[in-house]
């Protein structure tokens, strides 16, 4: 007959007074006598095997008896006194009064558990037990090692119960003596710490690696997790700061502002079967403040995973991260949420996903989301697939979304930022705290905002783009008359495209898309800075060598992100020698860089017609532009060369009034050299520094030498003909 174990009879006194049992009041007094639980159980079994003569005499810390014959006679009356049941014989060293106590204290314990649990009590030691269906002694295994953790002179108790002054930590050994203490129940202690225990599962405990695989269970060292101590104590509900680095958890102060019907959509993904939710839209619109409203309707909140700080983690530590991710989400009661997952994937058509996504899908047994700012849906498999994209908000969220960000910001202010920037959620708290940070008043000046906002759009352009200064008007234009009056039409489109398009109702794209051709120096970059100015935006020339990349999907990727950045702040998008980048497709495809340029056009096309803005293309060859675009263009606005009165024109307007001239013949200038405004601001600016250094004024003879000498360096022979 086997003697029953001690965990099995630790619930089976008696002598308790169960009716004055009262709830817990505190986590802490809860765990109070857990310990204590520990200790009379430590203690009993050290006094019972020193009644067997099974351990040697305690000495100094640090410093345990050796063994000797004695001791050896002691573990075979222990093992006589497990499997047979036979009497001790030994000297009483006040175990049986150990043993009552522990059995009467746990008893009470058990019945004040119940009472508090009944009460709706909270004791997070239990939330662990039931969060992650631990049985009875996977729950004392874990409290074992607590303890140990929480109480230094238990850890001393357990070091010499274990006769190992080196140990730290609980191992085998002590489980096999404290838990585990039957021949049947042994036999689950292996299984108990392999990796698909929960225990070890979830890392709530941390097995020593040092320890080879094939050695026996009972060296294996283990520690609690360190976030359970915290947690433990006071029902802390905070992530796991050893996961600050991926992550971060989002409560809700307020709902996020979006369509009722997209919200329902998300909140009944994160309710259902094991699913991918995939939201979809631009930086900063609020996709994780979706997933968390759509989260919180079910009393959750979201854990959000930033993609690039997983990826950079060693596949090593990986491991571990995504089964405490998963211990977290259970713990906290939170959707996992894959933040950014473009950042680490590429754009091309064969790219897959990164390895952890799958894995942690594997291992979290509730809904996962997945956010994207791009455009493309990478291949998520594993799972069903929801698709939610977020619309950018209209109006009125916007001008709720201002006010929210600034109380005190009037309707006025609020319905002007909204109409003039288009722009997300994000964007408008970024810019109202930076506002606040140069504000000496609580609410920032409409202006101040409005610069905020710009500076929050315009930063992301400046990667690949420059800002162009604007200080010329239509009046600094020389072009002929179509030319100018194809520029006017031009502004009053952009001006007058909301009437045509929702008060009139004429189809086609809210944005305008504008090709400027002609030779060098006619005026066509000056001519963008104009209609910018007319109509009170800023303009960035792109910067071609940043866009274009020899990576597939890289220019794509690159369109993207300036088209995203340039559309909520009404930008002028400026590609000068656009040929270099949107010249003609390739129709006979021979190799693979052929077919990736066709994308990179075809692309361009589609984000052209999207685009909510105006952006110029300007060529000096006209006829290396696909037609495919000629075709998509509103306008084509062909810069003549300037003709002798023009010239003429330009010569005049080319000299500053403070400038010291002689003598100028500006019609001589004009029908005798083919110069076009660029050329002709060149050169009078290289006559004013041969001027300057001579002590002179600016004379026909040195603008003349200065033009004949622009010619020879362009291998002209002579001062004949166009330069270009």
């Amino acid at each position: 007959m086997t003697t029953p174990s001690i965990h099995d009879r630790n619930v089976g006194a008696t002598a308790a007074d169960l009716a004055a049992v009262q709830p817990y009041h505190s986590p802490e007094h809860h765990l109070r006598d857990e310990l204590w639980r520990v200790w009379l159980r430590v203690e009993y079994e050290t006094r019972r095997r020193w009644e067997l003569q099974a351990l040697p005499p305690a000495q100094r810390e640090g410093s345990l008896g050796a063994w000797k014959p004695r001791e050896i006679t002691g573990l075979f009356r222990q093992a006589h006194t497990e499997y047979t049941g036979a009497e001790s014989r030994a000297a009483d060293h006040g175990s049986r009064e150990l043993f009552a106590a522990f059995l009467r204290h746990s008893t009470l314990l058990e019945a004040r558990i119940e009472k508090t649990l009944a009460a709706d009590g909270e004791l997070p030691l239990l939330d662990l037990v039931r969060t992650f269906r631990l049985d009875a002694r996977q729950r004392a295994t874990l409290t074992l090692a607590l303890a140990a953790e929480l109480d230094v002179g238990l850890a001393v108790a357990l070091r010499y119960l274990a006769n190992d002054p080196q140990a730290r930590h609980v191992d085998g050994r002590l489980l096999a003596m404290l838990v585990y203490d039957t021949v049947r129940a042994r036999s689950r202690l292996a299984r108990d710490l392999s990796p698909r225990s929960p225990l070890v599962h979830f890392r709530l405990l941390e097995l020593d690696e040092s320890t080879a695989r094939h050695d026996s269970a009972l060296y294996r060292r283990i520690r609690p997790a360190s976030r359970l101590v915290p947690y433990l104590e006071s029902g802390d509900v905070e992530l796991d700061p050893d996961l600050d680095v991926v992550g971060r958890l989002v409560e809700l102060d307020a709902p996020g502002l979006f369509p009722e019907p997209v919200i329902d959509l998300v909140a009944s993904a994160l309710a259902g079967p094991p699913v991918m939710l995939v939201v979809q839209g631009q930086r900063g619109i609020g996709k994780r403040t979706l997933v968390a409203t759509g989260a919180a309707r079910h009393d959750q909140r979201a854990l959000v995973l930033d993609a690039a700080a997983l990826a950079a983690r060693p596949s090593g530590v990986l491991v571990g991260m995504l089964h405490a991710i998963v211990r977290e989400a259970m713990l906290l009661d939170a959707v996992p949420v894959i933040s950014g997952l473009d950042d680490v994937i590429g754009s091309g058509p064969s790219t897959e996903i990164p390895a952890f996504v799958g894995a942690l899908s594997a291992l979290w047994g509730g809904p996962l989301a997945v956010t994207l700012h791009g455009e493309r849906l990478p291949p998520l498999r594993g799972r069903p697939v929801i698709h939610v994209p977020v619309p950018l908000p209209g109006l009125a969220q916007r001008i709720e979304l201002w006010q929210r960000a600034l109380p005190g910001l009037d309707d006025d202010a609020a319905e002007a930022l909204s109409g003039r920037f288009a722009v997300t959620g994000g964007v408008i708290e970024m810019a109202t705290r930076a506002a606040q940070v140069t504000s000496s008043t609580d609410v920032p000046e409409p202006e101040a905002l409005d610069l905020a906002v710009r500076s929050q759009l315009y930063g992301r352009l400046q990667r690949l783009g420059n800002p162009l200064d604007t200080r010329h008007g239509f009046a600094d234009i020389v072009a002929d008359d179509d030319t100018l009056e194809a520029l006017h039409e031009i502004v009053a489109a952009i001006r007058e495209r909301r009437r045509v398009r929702e008060e009139w109702g004429f189809r086609g794209p809210s944005g305008l898309s504008v090709l400027f051709s002609g030779s060098p120096g006619v005026g066509k970059t000056m001519s963008a800075t104009v209609l910018a100015r007319e109509l009170s935006l800023a303009i960035y020339e792109i910067d071609l060598s940043q866009i274009m990349s020899k990576w597939v999907g890289e220019t794509e990727k690159n369109l993207a992100e300036v088209f995203d950045a340039a559309e909520p702040g009404h930008v002028v998008l400026l590609f000068n020698e656009a040929d270099a980048l949107f010249g003609k497709r390739t129709t006979e495809v021979s190799s693979a860089n052929d077919r990736f340029a066709n994308l990179e056009v075809n692309y361009l096309l589609q984000r052209l017609e999207r685009f909510n803005g105006l952006s110029i293309l300007t060529t000096n060859l006209t006829k290396s532009i696909d037609q495919a675009f000629r075709r998509r263009f509103a306008y084509d606005v062909q810069f003549a060369f300037p003709t002798v009165e023009l010239r003429q024109e330009l010569w005049r307007r080319a000299f500053p009034a403070a400038a010291r001239t002689e003598a100028l013949d500006h019609e001589e200038l004009a029908e005798r050299y083919e110069l076009s405004g660029g050329y002709i601001k060149v050169a009078v600016e290289r006559a004013a520094f041969i001027a300057a250094g001579r002590g002179e004024a600016i004379t026909m003879p040195i603008l003349t030498e200065t033009v004949e000498r622009m010619y020879r360096e362009r291998g002209k022979l002579s001062p004949v003909g166009r330069l270009e």
